[in-house]
C-alpha cells in the first residue's frame, strides 16, 4: 500500500509542485473505494454500481462503500491534515496534494466543489496520473464524462 502511493507521489513530483523539503504524509484513509463483490473485475463493472451513487449516495449495493462514506472519511482526513499542518505554517492555509485512486479523487473533488449531487462524482473521472487541482467552486470542475452504459448481455460478476 504505503510504498506504491509513495511511488505515486514521486512519479507525479513535478507536475504537482511537491519539493523533497515537503513533509509527505502517508494516510491510510486515502486508500481506495471498497467495491465488496466487484472488487477486482473489469471496468464495465462499475457501471452497476454508479448510477445506484448517481441517485443515492448512501447505498451500499454489492456491498460497496458508499459514496457518504467515503466523502465522510477524505472530508476528516483533510481536517487533521490542515489542523496538524497550520501550526507549523503560522495557521496560514496550507496547499494539500493528495495521491489515491480515481473514485476517491472524484468524490472528493465534486464534495469540494459543492456539487449539488455528490453522487454524480463518475462524471468527471480522471485519466490515469492526471494531476488536476481541486477547488471550493464547481466553476473548477471539468467538463461531465458520463461512463458508457455496459453492453447489452454482459453478465454481472459472481
Amino acid at each position: 500500500c504505503c510504498q506504491a502511493e509513495l511511488g505515486k507521489i514521486l512519479a507525479t513530483q513535478e507536475e504537482s509542485l511537491i519539493t523533497m523539503e515537503d513533509e509527505i504524509r502517508m494516510e491510510d484513509r486515502l486508500m481506495e473505494r471498497y467495491f465488496g463483490r466487484l472488487d477486482n473485475a473489469p471496468i464495465h463493472s462499475y457501471a452497476y454500481v454508479w448510477p445506484n451513487d448517481f441517485f443515492n449516495v448512501t447505498h451500499t449495493a454489492f456491498d460497496v462503500e458508499s459514496v457518504a462514506a467515503v466523502a465522510t472519511r477524505i472530508h476528516e482526513t483533510i481536517e487533521d491534515i490542515e489542523d496538524a499542518e497550520k501550526p507549523q505554517h503560522d495557521n496560514e492555509d496550507v496547499a494539500v496534494v493528495l495521491v489515491s485512486h480515481a473514485d476517491v479523487l472524484q468524490i472528493t473533488q465534486l464534495y469540494a466543489a459543492g456539487g449539488e449531487n455528490v453522487g454524480a462524482f463518475s462524471q468527471y473521472r480522471f485519466g490515469n496520473g492526471e494531476v488536476r487541482r481541486m477547488d471550493a467552486t464547481t466553476d473548477s470542475l471539468p467538463p461531465p464524462n458520463p461512463l458508457k452504459p455496459p453492453k447489452p448481455g454482459s453478465s454481472l460478476p459472481s
